[in-house]
Order: structure tokens, then sequence, then C-alpha cells
């Protein structure tokens, strides 16, 4: 087992530096350094995010994320961190200690700690700050994402003053917390979220309240009009939907007397029609396999005989 673990390891690390290396080669050619092994140098300066890991990783590695980083336009920790050069935390705990502070795993921290409630704590973890308190003071912590950890080690980017007392944590640790704490806040807004922004593509029923309220103001127009109304109107409106009511009705009944027209084909053929693709998904539904089967087979399309499988083979 410890044989194949190692040996799995290697494989990964020689696919990682494949992966790296050749996407590197593949941008523009920028000065050689002798000092890194014959990889293209990247500016000085310009990837100041690997600085505090190029004692941990080869030099060639690091060299070849920041070509690659250069090239898709991400931070160079983003692609050691995708391409298993290194771990996420094991990144940001290097990155934190180069900053003076420390990486937090967030596991020991109550709910009491956040000043937020659930829904700005929601917000919170999609933006990547969480505030806490540490007795009087306020503590941040950071999740980067984007070009946020290139900020943060550039030493000539000057911290705001709320910005002082910071941490670092993954953004999956930050998830964790936000779903420990809040998941009764993230279940309300995954089902309300698009009833609230686009209302016209919702289908969620209305909340009690809001029902009532319409009952309410249906009943008062109601009452208002058969108030108010003289009764030639009233009359001629329960005319309008009597005759309403019949036409449905009669339409109904020469609806049963009426033939279908013949199902016609395309112009074309049947190789002009176009093409659908049924998924059935089943789960622990044997019995019902070898019906299912045969109902789709016994559709009137094109094609459909040839890709089904034969029902009393199922």
């Amino acid at each position: 087992m410890a044989v194949g673990g190692v040996v799995g390891a290697g494989i990964r690390r020689a696919k990682m530096e494949n992966w790296l290396v050749g996407g590197a080669l593949r941008g523009p050619v920028a000065p050689i350094d002798r000092q890194s092994n014959g990889v293209p140098a990247s500016p000085p300066g310009h990837y100041v995010e690997t600085a505090c890991v190029r004692h941990l990783l080869p030099d060639r590695i690091v060299a070849a994320a920041e070509r690659r980083a250069k090239t898709i336009g991400v931070g160079a920790e983003r692609v050691l961190v995708c391409a298993d050069a290194i771990t996420e935390e094991a990144y940001l705990t290097a990155l934190a200690a180069s900053l003076g502070t420390r990486y937090e795993r967030l596991d020991r921290v109550s709910r009491s700690d956040c000043p937020l409630d659930d829904g700005r704590l929601i917000e919170a973890a999609r933006a990547g700050l969480l505030p806490l308190r540490e007795g009087r003071e306020l503590t941040w912590i950071i999740a980067p994402h984007a070009m946020r950890a290139r900020r943060l080690a550039d030493p000539h980017c000057e911290r705001p003053q709320w910005l002082m007392s910071f941490r670092l944590t993954s953004a999956d640790r930050l998830r964790a917390f936000v779903t420990r704490h809040a998941g009764h806040a993230l279940g309300r807004h995954a089902t309300d979220s698009l009833r609230v922004s686009q209302p016209s593509f919702s289908n969620a029923p209305r909340t009690a309240a809001r029902r009532i309220v319409t009952c309410i103001v249906a009943v008062i127009w109601a009452l208002a009009f058969f108030a108010l109304a003289p009764l030639v109107m009233i009359e001629g409106l329960a005319g309008a939907f009597c005759a309403l009511f019949l036409a449905g009705a009669l339409l109904r009944i020469l609806s049963l007397f009426a033939r279908s027209p013949p199902s016609q084909h395309a112009a074309g053929g049947d190789a002009a029609l176009p093409p659908y693709t049924i998924i059935c998904a089943l789960y622990r539904e044997a019995t019902v396999v070898r019906q299912l089967v045969g109902a789709i087979r016994a559709l009137d399309y094109p094609g459909i005989m040839a890709q089904t499988p034969q029902a009393d083979r199922v």
C-alpha cells in the first residue's frame, strides 16, 4: 500500500509538471533565467503571490505556474492549487505566515462570535469577507479569490484601516461555516431568491399572508360592485358569463364528434425530422422497466425502434 501510494503520488506529480510546463511554454517567449533551469522567468515583482511558497516548490514549477497564470488571466496561486502542486490550505498557511497573521480553520468559532445576521452571513461568504468579534475588537477573515491574494501579498498596496487585523481561510472553510450556522437561511434563500428577484419566472406559491390579502381585496371589490353597480349592469354580466359557459360546453360536445386529421410526415421525409433524446431516470424500479421500454418503442417516430432495446430482454 505504501509503495502504491508513492508511485501514485509520483505519477500525479509528473502529470502536474507536464501540464504546467507545457502550458507555460505554449505562450510567448520570455527572457531565460539561468537559475530556473531554462524555464522562462516571470517579471520580477509581478507575481508576488508566489513569493511565500518559493521555498516549498521547485523553481520550474513556480515559474511555469506564473506563465500559465499570465496566459489565462488568473492568480498564479490558483494555477498551483488547481494543478495539485500545493493544497489551498497549505498555500494560505504560507501566505498568512508571510503576512504576519495565521490561517483560521473556523471549526472552533461559534455563531455568537459573528455579528452578522443569517442573511448578511450568506453575503459574507459570497464576498469572501467574514467579521468576527474578539473581545472588543473586530477581526476580518478573508477567503482570497480572484486577484485578492496578489493584492494582499503586494507590499505596495496599502490596506484600509479597518483591515489592520485579519486572518486567512479557504473558501471551503468559509462555506462550511456558513452552512453550519445558517443552513435554514440558505434553504430559504435558495427557495425564495428567484421569486424575489425574478417573480415572472417563478412558479412558487404565494405566501399565506399574501393570499389572505388578495382574498380580502377581491371580496371588497365584489361587495362594492354589487352595492354600487346598477341592476341592468349586473344582469348583463350574468348573461355574458352564462353565454361563455354554454359556449365552452358546446365546444366540448363538438370535439367528441370531430375527427383528428391523419398524421403526416414532413415534406422532406423522415430524414428532415429533428432528433430527440428520451432520458428515463430509474432507481430500483426493475418491475416497470419492461413496460417503460415497451411504451417507448410504441411511440410513432422514425428510428425509435432501432435505438430502443427489446422490451422482453430488459
